[in-house]
């Protein structure tokens, strides 16, 4: 979370000796400058604000309604950019003045934002436009006394969760969401155990339980979710020297923090009273200098920068949790820029590297396609300038996947022989397709066209079921990180339909 503090000297590869190390001096500097902006030492108004109109000038060719939100620790701004398929950026309007600090989320449904703010000490929250614009929501605002750092949504989006703190103790908040935006708060603020700073959340995807790290106190703790607030759970477990943003896969088996000062990943089993137990073979060192976590929607891989290193590394995650290195990882960040964070499309095709900070300021943003074997190559597209001065912490963001509707009918019968249809399906962001069929006997099928026809080994009645899943990979599960959706599937994927058979 505070990538310009001095990482200990062991990494999993030595760094070379070469001007990078100079490069990342300057960007260190630079962090500490862009940090004074966002907790108000100096205005926001000192750096510039609309470096993004360089990145593009129209959103056409994004993919309807999926939209990145990135944003300046240094000076409060959101920018808005469409994404396509391929993983081209798009801009989506000038930045927005929003007072980002360290942590943006997002609603399941892609249609509203909440920003913590580190100066403001406030959250706040912003309607998203069709056009990937954001507009204040009334009275969506919670007002504190000290910084908001982190943030995490329940996986049905009522409930948002928040650390709160300054440099010697923090708090974990709850707040219920409104279907109108509206926050308000759920039971009293509990005390994170120790010296708090730097706090992050993490929601495990049955939304049973919330883990709060500590920065500074290197330790996470768990809290039950109830209907009134938050109940701890047990004592802090130490979590490594350091841990910044923590990871949940999202068949919620195992959570994972990253060490910045520890150069390692610790791992966890979360059982099922919400204690934490280590996975084999944790902590699992790094190079320089590791940041945010990415999971895949599978629960099989994970991914982050190495902020010192310059590098973007990867692990596989075994059925007991252990992580092993992933092949053709780590591969180098673009030359002077301190990778931050890595957000993952919905269908984990496309990997998004956020800068920190590079030398020209403002950080940018860099694709990579991720292989069927999880390595990792530049995608060739542009890296955009997302205008942001001092990316720092989750406060990168991109809206949901929305799952598709299906639709089923019988189109024709005769004798022991249908014909059924899924044509009347769709898809809010994308297209349907691929089409799951259950005919109801035993035997099922699956079809890039919605069309299908099954002949059955008895007559009678049968009911015929289609899930649809989306270009994307989303069906009817919906797929939870720890802080927000990236899949909102549901039950609307499903259909059925019922055949005579003589």
């Amino acid at each position: 979370m505070s990538p310009f503090r001095n990482p200990p000297a062991e990494s999993r590869q030595a760094l070379p000796r070469t001007p990078r190390r100079a490069a990342r001096t300057t960007l260190a500097a630079s962090a500490v400058v862009a940090l004074s902006a966002a907790l108000g030492l100096v205005p926001s108004s000192a750096v510039g604000a609309t470096a993004a109109d360089t990145a593009a000038s129209t959103i056409a060719g994004a993919a309807p309604g999926r939209f990145m939100l990135v944003g300046s620790t240094g000076t409060g701004h959101i920018s808005s950019f469409g994404v396509a398929r391929d993983g081209k950026l798009t801009k989506a309007g000038s930045p927005y003045a929003a007072d980002a600090g360290f942590s943006i989320v997002v609603t399941p449904d892609g249609k509203k934002a909440y920003v913590g703010s580190l100066s403001k000490k406030t959250i706040k929250g912003y309607s998203i436009g069709s056009d990937g614009s954001l507009t204040p929501i009334a009275g969506a605002v919670a007002q504190y006394d000290a910084a908001v750092i982190g943030l995490a949504f329940s996986p049905d989006g009522k409930k948002l969760f928040a650390t709160v703190g300054g440099q010697d103790s923090g708090t974990i908040r709850a707040l219920s969401v409104s279907s109108s935006g509206t926050l308000t708060p759920l039971g009293a603020p509990l005390t994170i155990a120790g010296k708090s700073f730097l706090s992050q959340p993490v929601v495990t995807p049955d939304g049973r339980y919330v883990f709060a790290s500590s920065f500074s106190a290197n330790t996470v703790t768990a809290y039950a979710i109830g209907s009134g607030g938050l109940t701890q759970v047990g004592q802090p477990v130490d979590a490594g020297k350091g841990p910044a943003i923590p990871g949940i896969t999202p068949d919620g088996r195992f959570l994972y923090l990253t060490n910045e000062q520890g150069n390692t990943v610790t791992g966890f089993a979360v059982e099922e009273d919400g204690s934490l137990s280590p996975t084999p073979g944790s902590p699992y060192p790094t190079g320089n200098l590791p940041h945010g976590i990415a999971v895949t929607p599978d629960s099989k891989r994970l991914y982050f920068p190495e902020a010192g290193s310059g590098k973007v590394d990867g692990f596989q995650i075994a059925d007991d949790g252990e992580l092993t290195p992933l092949a053709n990882v780590p591969v180098a960040a673009p030359a002077n820029t301190m990778p931050g964070l890595v957000l993952l499309s919905p269908d984990a095709k496309r990997l998004f590297l956020v800068d920190v900070l590079t030398t020209n300021l403002t950080s940018k943003v860099h694709s990579y396609n991720v292989a069927g074997d999880g390595g990792l190559a530049p995608t060739g597209l542009p890296s955009v300038d997302s205008g942001a001065l001092f990316s720092d912490g989750p406060n990168t963001v991109m809206t949901p996947d929305q799952g598709p509707a299906a639709k089923v009918s019988t189109v024709y019968s005769s004798g022991l022989t249908g014909v059924f249809t899924a044509s009347g399906s769709t898809d809010p962001d994308g297209s349907v397709s691929e089409y799951r069929w259950n005919f109801g006997d035993g035997t099922t099928t699956t079809t890039t066209t919605p069309e299908v026809t099954h002949t059955f080994a008895q007559g009678g009645t049968r009911t015929v079921g289609v899930t649809v899943v989306d270009d994307e990979g989303c069906a009817d599960t919906p797929v939870f990180t720890g802080q927000v959706v990236t899949c909102n599937g549901g039950p609307k994927a499903n259909a059925t339909t019922q055949v005579t058979l003589g």
